[in-house]
């Protein structure tokens, strides 16, 4: 009798064991930006890591370059994800481009890992919604005294993009 009540407690306590550790396990996969300092690089990190974890669950660590630091050597070196740079490199994927601005570049991960199959498809949705305008606007707001997460927050729920 006292057997079988401390195999069941026993049970009881490795089943509260296995369902309290993926609660622990919480924290999903990032990519990391490769981010030049600068407001329209800013912005464009801000929009794009707000748009990607909303859409898609992933977040996006800002890892800043200096303007030393060429973008195609830190996307090769795979110390960033991605990338915002002045044009297109040669050999990377432009996932984001609108004109006037700076294009943002995929390194292998977010094209190839399965965890982040849904990043590119949701920064392509980005790129036809957004236009220069949107991205003036978003310039204003900042300008005017916002933080570029708020005035990403703000483009995005004005527009009903989330």
């Amino acid at each position: 009798m006292a057997v079988r009540t401390l195999r069941r407690f026993l049970a009881a306590i490795v089943l509260t064991a296995l369902t309290v550790a993926p609660a622990a396990a919480c924290f999903g996969p990032k990519l990391y930006v490769g981010v030049t300092a600068g407001p329209r690089q800013e912005m464009l990190f801000a929009l794009v890591s707000l748009y990607v974890q909303e859409k898609t669950g992933v977040e996006s660590e800002r890892k800043g370059l200096s303007i030393a630091d060429d973008p195609g050597r830190a996307l090769a070196a795979e110390q960033v994800d991605l990338v915002f740079a002045a044009a297109p490199l040669s050999g990377a994927e432009t996932v984001l481009a609108i004109p006037g601005y700076p294009v943002l570049v995929s390194g292998s991960r977010p094209l190839n890992d399965l965890q982040f199959t849904t990043v590119v498809p949701a920064l392509r949705k980005l790129a036809t919604l957004l236009t220069p305008r949107d991205l003036v606007a978003l310039e204003a707001r900042i300008a005017a005294g916002d933080k570029p997460l708020a005035a990403a927050r703000w483009l995005c729920m004005e527009r009903r993009w989330l």
